[in-house]
């Protein structure tokens, strides 16, 4: 009996000390409708707080430790269904961060380190098939590139604009994007991406062909000179395929001349993509061809990437 007295008075003062420390407070809609619970600690947010859709359904669950986010954060849609997954670790997103659709099949699922998105990951349409298109934001600088998935092969869809310490130059960067020599455009690429061999590209001219003429199907709508000059045909492509190869051109200026010495040559009429063995893919205003070419490594010209 005594002992059930002392374990009803520890209860007793464990309900006490709860209550003078923990504090619930609540947000409500205009209509009176609850849009937020949170416990506080201290005037910290601790433990689990929810918020709600007018409707009442719940919108988003967060575990808080001492006012940061701890654990797995979930997220739904106003019908109920989950629609994403992140985790926390001392108030930064750490882990792999998934979404859902509407419908309930995956979205997409990557790898987060302290808010930062580290890689690619995968991407769903709704019907739970890789999705064709998208973008991603590189964790080295934050631009953003729109990316495009061919036949088996994904691709970026713009030309690389990310800023080595030396030996890229550009002009009106975020049009053309950079011009590397060919050492830096090794090191461009996105994290989990590659400067593709001359066989991938020539998969990538192998599914082109099966549309139309290489140049056609894959040089950008705009952008590029008239075939004949002064005249009125310009040397556009049809971009059929979301590719939109841009004609940025190149520089030949070997190292030794300074960065912003060095004149973009070409632009408007041709296009230079290096390949992994040091060659380069050349597009053409007046041809709907596509050649690879030597290049002297030291010139600049641009660079796409391919998924791994």
């Amino acid at each position: 009996m005594k002992q059930r007295t002392i374990l009803i008075g520890a209860t007793l003062a464990a309900a006490l000390a709860f209550t003078a420390c923990d504090d619930i407070r609540v947000q409500e809609f205009p209509d009176g409708k609850v849009r937020m619970e949170t416990t506080y600690v201290k005037d910290k947010k601790q433990g689990l707080e929810k918020e709600y859709y007018n409707n009442g359904t719940l919108r988003r669950e967060t575990t808080y430790n001492a006012d940061r986010k701890e654990g797995l954060q979930k997220e739904y849609y106003e019908d109920g269904t989950l629609q994403a997954e992140t985790p926390f670790a001392d108030g930064y997103i750490e882990g792999e961060v998934v979404k859902y659709h509407k419908n309930g099949k995956l979205a997409s699922k990557a790898k987060y380190q302290k808010n930062k998105q580290v890689d690619f990951g995968e991407v769903f349409d709704p019907a739970g098939t890789p999705a064709t298109d998208g973008s991603y934001k590189d964790p080295r600088d934050g631009y953003a590139y729109q990316w495009i998935r061919i036949g088996t092969q994904l691709w970026t869809a713009e030309n690389m604009n990310f800023g080595t310490f030396e030996g890229s130059v550009c002009n009106q960067c975020n049009h053309w994007g950079r011009l590397y020599n060919f050492e830096n455009a090794k090191k461009a690429c996105l994290e989990g991406f590659h400067m593709p061999t001359k066989d991938e590209w020539k998969t990538l001219l192998t599914f082109a062909e099966t549309s139309g003429k290489v140049g056609t199907v894959l040089k950008a709508g705009f952008g590029w000179d008239p075939i004949k000059e002064g005249g009125n045909d310009y040397g556009n492509g049809k971009d059929e395929l979301g590719f939109g190869v841009k004609a940025g051109g190149a520089h030949f200026a070997k190292s030794d001349v300074p960065l912003k010495e060095r004149k973009f040559e070409d632009a408007g009429k041709k296009a230079y993509l290096w390949t992994a063995e040091g060659e380069v893919l050349v597009f053409y205003h007046d041809k709907d061809v596509a050649k690879f070419e030597k290049f002297n490594p030291e010139f600049g010209a641009s660079l796409r990437c391919l998924k791994d």
